[in-house]
């Protein structure tokens, strides 16, 4: 309770005492209100701050950062608990790509050759027994590719024998598998310098490549 000293007159002079300040009290109530609300703004406004994960220095030209040797600064920098990565420049990364070809399960494959009549392989009656074999294979490439193949003989049986592709020998070089088809002919076969047998070995073929120009 807030007392002031002041002076009145009743008719009898002028007389002394002590009396209550109402607005005195008024007005410290509304200030104690006043703080309190101050607080509670406070607490809030910290409150907000905390939830903050980076804020970013905007004072001064000691934040800025420039980049590529440019005079004015593009940004300024951010902090955090921990700094955050900025990219400021790209550098483009390069490849050396060599050619690239492939012969899809060539390991699995084999060329089984069967006795035909040798017109069915441009061969007249006196280079009979003639015999015929082929295989389908996927290849692909980077590159336009020439296929070729080289026959290896592991048999007298061979006399003569020639490869080629039916339909084609050329691979486009647009990474998709294609498929081809490489035989084996054989004509005037010496069946009497081997005994009788199933898929007796008498060979092999490479298969070659190049660029096709």
């Amino acid at each position: 309770m807030a007392w002031v000293y002041k002076t009145f007159n009743m008719g009898f002079g002028v007389r002394y005492g002590l009396f209550r300040n109402e607005c005195y009290e008024r007005e410290m109530k509304m200030v104690k209100k006043t703080l309190i609300a101050l607080a509670v703004v406070a607490i809030l406004t910290t409150s907000a701050h905390a939830a903050l994960s980076e804020w970013y220095l905007d004072g001064g030209d000691s934040s800025a950062v420039k980049v590529d040797g440019k005079d004015q600064p593009t940004f300024r920098w951010p902090y955090t608990i921990s700094f955050k990565a900025l990219k400021i420049c790209t550098i483009p990364i390069k490849m050396d790509v060599g050619m690239y070809v492939q012969v899809i399960d060539c390991d699995k494959k084999k060329i089984v050759l069967t006795q035909v009549d040798c017109g069915d392989i441009g061969q007249g009656s006196d280079k009979y027994p003639c015999y015929l074999g082929c295989v389908e294979f996927d290849v692909r490439a980077n590159f336009e590719v020439k296929l070729g193949s080289s026959l290896t003989k592991s048999s007298d049986i061979i006399k003569d024998w020639a490869s080629y592709y039916e339909g084609g020998d050329v691979v486009p070089g647009d990474g998709n598998n294609k498929k081809v088809k490489l035989c084996v002919k054989a004509w005037s076969a010496q069946l009497y310098k081997h005994a009788a047998g199933d898929q007796v070995d008498v060979g092999s073929v490479d298969v070659t490549v190049k660029p096709n120009s």
